[in-house]
């Protein structure tokens, strides 16, 4: 099966019909992830509870949070994205950050700030990117620390989240 090719046809059906891509996908009967990844693209609020669902399984963790990126009830999506910013999987904290990130609701800053001392150098260096999305200035002292970072990439992105904040 061409992946790729799947999705490109699936993001056309949701485009053009919602209810019957919707169908197409329920009735997708290939590998759990696919599928969870298949109901993230469709963002329907009715595949909530879906996708909530398999962030219990450590296997679909990320997809499902993926997935949720697309649902568009803002405050729900953020509720969980916070909940998984101290996920064991680091690629989980990550999504959960741009997550955070891009939603920019009240307290975002707050609730990212801890990360500036996530074990992983893929956190930090995508928080330096996330942190200067936010565009605002009390972000300056954390990017300011990652600049300082040992990991070559961390400072890289935290001179460019740096430059996106001073864009305003």
């Amino acid at each position: 099966m061409d992946v790729s090719l799947l999705i490109d046809e699936i993001e056309a059906l949701v485009e053009d019909d919602p209810e019957g891509s919707r169908a197409a996908v329920w009735s997708f009967a290939g590998d759990e992830g696919m599928r969870l990844r298949l109901v993230g693209f469709l963002g329907d609020p009715r595949d909530f509870d879906v996708l909530v669902a398999g962030l219990a399984d450590p296997r679909l963790r990320y997809t499902a949070l993926e997935g949720l990126a697309n649902q568009p009830d803002d405050e729900q999506v953020d509720a969980v994205a916070r909940s998984l910013l101290d996920d064991s999987d680091p690629m989980v904290r990550s999504k959960a950050a741009g997550i955070v990130a891009f939603q920019a609701r009240p307290g975002a800053l707050v609730a990212l700030l801890p990360l500036a001392d996530d074990p992983d150098p893929h956190v930090r260096m995508v928080l330096g990117w996330y942190l200067g999305g936010l565009r605002d200035r009390a972000a300056e002292p954390a990017l300011r620390g990652l600049l300082a970072d040992p990991e070559d990439q961390v400072r890289k992105f935290a001179a460019r989240g740096l430059a996106r904040l001073n864009r305003r």
